[in-house]
């Protein structure tokens, strides 16, 4: 009986890696595809807490809540989120309660063997299946923008931003004395509802996505409950934003501004990112969206006066603009 001969199992053997190579790719996008639907049915979830949230208080969540000064040598403040605050309308009632929300600070609840445990719980709804970023954010290479609790302490990470204005500056969302109030839906002490987006709740961005890494930069996603800055109210602008966002030089953009990109909205997805609306919606926004940076707010910019583009648009809930497709 004859058998197989060296160069025939050579032959069927590249025949097979011929097959592998084939097939990987198309099982890694059918990979990445499934991540991406989970990372937009995570969004559509938030988007019915939110909505959930508003029927009971008529408000959306505030975007992030200002605590006294809990620690008079460093002047720190502590803010919740509006993670933490949509926590009872994701089936998270123990964390809730365990943190005490809005009457402890995070820093308190850091400083307690329980309360860091609460602080550290991973939410997997606040994070993104494709993103490779650590459950607990660690990120505080730009000090500015450290997502560190109480100056060391790391807490759960979230690929979840709300979306607080609609240029470059986080200056509306915290000092709004400056440049005016902000533009979007979440901010300090936000108590936006349905009334005040007159530019209708499907033209409106509520929620976006921010990844740990853009390319090679580290951004430094966000946090799902709060964050701590390590100085006055003024100082609070960057920290903000774990949990805000903006467009600053648009989506996925890692060149162009890079030392502050960690305020701007991104993602693992290929094109862009994706958004909940203020219907409740989601939708894939393309990194590639009519958005001009150039026009900022300054001193005779305000008040939304810079609004000139699709993307600003949509990050705006008010400003009486046709939107058009997007």
């Amino acid at each position: 009986m004859r058998g197989f001969t060296l160069i025939e199992l050579l032959v069927v053997i590249a025949i097979i890696a011929i097959l592998i190579a084939l097939l990987l790719p198309a099982v890694q996008q059918a990979r990445e595809a499934a991540r991406r639907t989970q990372c937009k049915n995570n969004l559509k979830q938030m988007g019915l807490a939110m909505h959930n949230y508003h029927d009971v208080y008529n408000t959306f969540p505030p975007g992030c809540i200002s605590m006294p000064y809990q620690n008079a040598a460093t002047t720190e403040l502590s803010c919740w989120s509006w993670g933490a605050f949509l926590l009872p309308y994701i089936e998270q009632n123990a964390l809730y309660s365990g943190l005490s929300v809005g009457n402890a600070t995070l820093a308190q609840n850091a400083a307690t063997a329980n309360g860091l445990r609460f602080l550290q719980t991973p939410l997997s709804g606040f994070r993104c299946p494709s993103d490779t970023g650590p459950a607990l954010n660690d990120f505080s290479a730009a000090v500015t923008y450290s997502r560190l609790v109480a100056s060391t302490v790391p807490i759960a990470t979230s690929n979840y931003v709300m979306v607080a204005c609609s240029s470059l500056s986080t200056t509306p969302p915290f000092v709004s004395a400056t440049y005016g109030p902000p533009t979007g839906v979440g901010f300090n002490c936000s108590r936006v509802n349905f009334r005040d987006i007159t530019d209708g709740t499907s033209n409106t961005l509520l929620v976006g996505e921010r990844a740990f890494k853009v390319g090679s930069l580290t951004v430094g996603a966000g946090n799902a409950l709060g964050f701590s800055p390590v100085a006055g109210p003024s100082s609070a602008l960057r920290p903000a934003t774990a949990v805000l966002g903006i467009p600053y030089y648009g989506i996925n953009q890692s060149a162009i501004g890079s030392t502050d990109q960690m305020r701007a909205f991104s993602s693992p997805h290929v094109g862009g990112a994706q958004f909940t609306l203020c219907d409740g919606s989601v939708r894939f926004i393309s990194e590639n969206i009519d958005y001009n940076y150039t026009t900022a707010v300054s001193a005779t910019l305000t008040n939304g006066a810079w609004i000139d583009s699709t993307f600003e648009r949509l990050c705006g809930k008010s400003d009486g603009q046709v939107l058009g497709e997007f």
